[in-house]
């Protein structure tokens, strides 16, 4: 999954410095920054620095050299995200030896689907796969509930958008992403209004049933705790968590 996501923020385009290392002692790590991303919640902010453990030969001096970048940028904070790896206990001392704080206030875990067919409340929902097309019809409805993500990626190979319809009306958007045998729902939002009705059950059934006709092997999405009902959403569904990622900000004083 590590690899995956730093294959899908590249395909999003959002960052505007991004940097890969391979081997010691930089480890396996990527870099992103961009100054014009501020937003204080991890998930949303484009200034990272993602490892896994210290796989790759990371050192604590390679991790030091890594966030230096960052440090003599004007940008405001970084957030590191630590996925689990070899030498997770050393990992965490280097972060906190440089200042990194743990994020207190969610946990950001990486769920499996079970297997079996994601079971759907009947709705009165049309779910349709979206080009840019049809985006642009509905993105004045969809308003802020829609990630950049999944406007940027539209109609790129392996990509498959949908929006969700109450009659006419697009009230819910969301994305299947497609690598080799790996499924990866994400980008869900409602608008503000329709939340709750069930909208993103149905979306996540149907993007299920996709990446199983696909030929997927592995169904796999990700969120926050903080998000209750997207989680809950999830583990209705067949999901299950199989690890957490360790989320570590980094502010200018």
């Amino acid at each position: 999954m590590w690899e995956f996501n730093a294959w899908l923020e590249a395909q999003e385009g959002a960052a505007a410095e991004r940097v890969r290392f391979d081997g010691a002692p930089y480890g396996n790590a990527q870099l992103t920054l961009d100054a014009r991303s501020t937003s204080p919640a991890a998930s949303l902010n484009h200034n990272r620095i993602s490892i896994c453990g210290t796989d790759g030969g990371l050192t604590a001096q390679g991790l030091r050299d890594i966030l230096a970048q960052f440090w003599r940028s004007e940008i405001p904070r970084l957030f590191l995200w630590l996925s689990p790896g070899p030498g997770m206990q050393e990992a965490r001392e280097w972060i906190g030896e440089l200042g990194g704080k743990r994020v207190p206030w969610t946990r950001y875990p990486t769920l499996l689907h079970g297997g079996d067919a994601a079971p759907s409340r009947a709705s009165g929902f049309v779910i349709r796969e979206a080009g840019v097309a049809a985006f642009t019809s509905a993105q004045e409805a969809l308003g802020d509930s829609v990630f950049g993500g999944f406007a940027r990626t539209l109609e790129k190979p392996g990509f498959h958008h949908f929006i969700a319809y109450d009659g006419a009306r697009p009230i819910a958007a969301a994305a299947l992403v497609k690598q080799d045998e790996l499924g990866y729902l994400t980008w869900a939002g409602t608008i503000e209004s329709e939340r709750g009705r069930g909208a993103q059950t149905a979306l996540i059934a149907h993007r299920v049933a996709l990446a199983q006709s696909l030929g997927c092997t592995r169904i796999v999405s990700q969120t926050l705790t903080l998000l209750e009902h997207s989680l809950s959403n999830l583990r209705r569904a067949g999901f299950r968590e199989i690890y957490e990622t360790e989320v570590y900000e980094f502010r200018r004083d």
